[in-house]
């Protein structure tokens, strides 16, 4: 694609089709209610942008109480389990007192079911979603036009603040459970068309689909790429390989999906030099915070206007706990997500906190010990960085044992092997280990790679 019909072609999409679709969306019935509280949520966070850290946390009591009220007063779940509890949410209450409300996990989701779901919206007028089921059963949701609007608004605004208004050519290097193969529709050639949006199955992957991948992304020139952080940061090491100099992105990539690991963030940096943004979020709460400076700081900030983000414990790495300010379908208060994070200094449970120093992983992606001790995840990929391994895998079964799957280079070698092993044992003593060389490691039914996974239940971290 030349210079010219490229800048026509996205000047099409930034400045004609997505205001159009929006528009449209305007008078149509069944999405106006949804796209007038995404421009409210649009303008709120232009507006907001200077605000102080005092002004804000006034800003999110005042928000925190409705959503507590409005859970009480529209669900059987809350409006039981805070009578049980001698809690009264139409007196104004603190943040040290919503602390002490119990913590919503995701097995009380599961039971709770229906009854955590508003009376006020009839259910065939909220939309229906479900997690990807990477930490097990599925976790399904339901979503009315406030927690819709603000979700999505925060997505462009992240985008925005970047430099890339929607319609902005990207590429999305992304997998799913249900194969993009068989998601080739006409509505899907149509939203991406204009969107100016291509996808790239990373459901597949071989040398010769990144070679084809690498060819199309020359061609087309993405400003920006989305991809899975695994996958990409396998993509960066096999443009290494071949000693290409892409031309693409022009502008950055953004990961998500999985945890970005810090040798993955080289390759990319390396193979592209452009900024790598990691973003966290998922799919039962949206997206949840954003690296906006990789050069300057690895923080995340905060979707603060959408999200109370605070830590389970007073430790500095502890459980995230998040509570919805505009979940209209179904209030999810001091949600337990399962990730754990290094909070700032000085964060409390039940007080809002607007960064993140890291997302370190899943509250499973570690190691149990007999003694009680535990090995966080994080700690696995510093141990096997320095040797000829493409992917690894470690799982935890229910006795202890520990299985370690390598996907070796090819310059992998019997020395390799035994050294990986030395320090394997000396960081998992008393652990049975067997060590097994795989062409390609399990991935979850959301097809992401989890490099760390335990199936020990006891004592887990961060329960009540």
């Amino acid at each position: 694609m030349n210079n010219m019909a490229s800048a026509v072609r996205d000047w099409l999409s930034i400045d004609v089709l997505v205001p159009s679709t929006y528009l449209f969306h305007m008078v149509r019935p069944s999405r106006r209610p949804v796209r007038s509280i995404f421009f409210k949520g649009m303008r709120f966070r232009r507006e907001s942008v200077d605000w102080s850290q005092e002004r804000k946390t006034e800003w999110m009591y005042r928000r925190l109480q409705n959503a507590v009220r409005r859970a009480y007063l529209e669900t059987s779940y809350y409006r039981e389990l805070y009578d049980g509890i001698g809690f009264d949410p139409a007196l104004d209450f603190s943040f040290e007192d919503f602390s002490k409300l119990p913590v919503l996990g995701r097995e009380e989701v599961h039971q709770a079911g229906q009854r955590l779901v508003t009376k006020r919206i009839p259910l065939e007028k909220l939309h229906r979603d479900a997690t990807g089921g990477s930490s097990g059963t599925p976790t399904e949701i339901w979503m009315g036009p406030e927690e819709t609007g603000w979700r999505e608004s925060s997505g462009e605004s992240f985008l925005r603040r970047l430099g890339m208004p929607p319609g902005t050519r990207t590429g999305y290097f992304w997998g799913h459970h249900l194969d993009l193969e068989g998601k080739d529709s006409l509505s899907a050639r149509i939203y991406s068309f204009i969107n100016n949006s291509k996808m790239f199955n990373c459901f597949r992957l071989s040398p010769d689909v990144f070679e084809n991948y690498h060819q199309e992304f020359e061609r087309w020139r993405p400003a920006c790429i989305v991809a899975y952080a695994g996958a990409l940061g396998h993509f960066a090491e096999y443009v290494l390989d071949r000693g290409y100099r892409p031309g693409y992105p022009t502008r950055c990539l953004i990961t998500g999906a999985e945890k970005l690991l810090p040798h993955h963030r080289q390759l990319i940096e390396k193979a592209f030099g452009k900024p790598v943004h990691e973003r966290y979020g998922s799919r039962d709460i949206g997206y949840i915070a954003y690296q906006m400076d990789p050069a300057e700081s690895y923080d995340f900030d905060i979707d603060w206007a959408d999200l109370l983000v605070e830590p389970e414990t007073d430790d500095p790495e502890s459980s995230i706990l998040i509570t919805k300010l505009h979940a209209d379908g179904m209030p999810m208060i001091r949600y337990r997500i399962d990730d754990v994070a290094r909070f700032p200094q000085h964060s409390r449970p039940g007080h809002p906190t607007f960064k993140l120093h890291e997302v370190v992983g899943r509250v499973t992606d570690g190691i149990w010990l007999h003694d009680g001790r535990w090995v966080h995840g994080i700690e696995f990929p510093h141990l096997i960085k320095d040797h000829p391994v493409r992917e690894f895998m470690i799982h935890q079964r229910q006795d202890y044992s520990v299985q370690l799957m390598i996907v070796p280079k090819s310059d992998f070698g019997e020395q390799n092997f035994h050294r990986i092993e030395d320090v394997v044992r000396a960081n998992l003593p008393g652990l049975p280990l067997t060590i097994d060389l795989v062409e390609q490691v399990p991935r979850t039914m959301a097809n992401k790679w989890r490099p760390v996974v335990s199936d020990v239940r006891l004592n887990k971290k961060g329960d009540n």
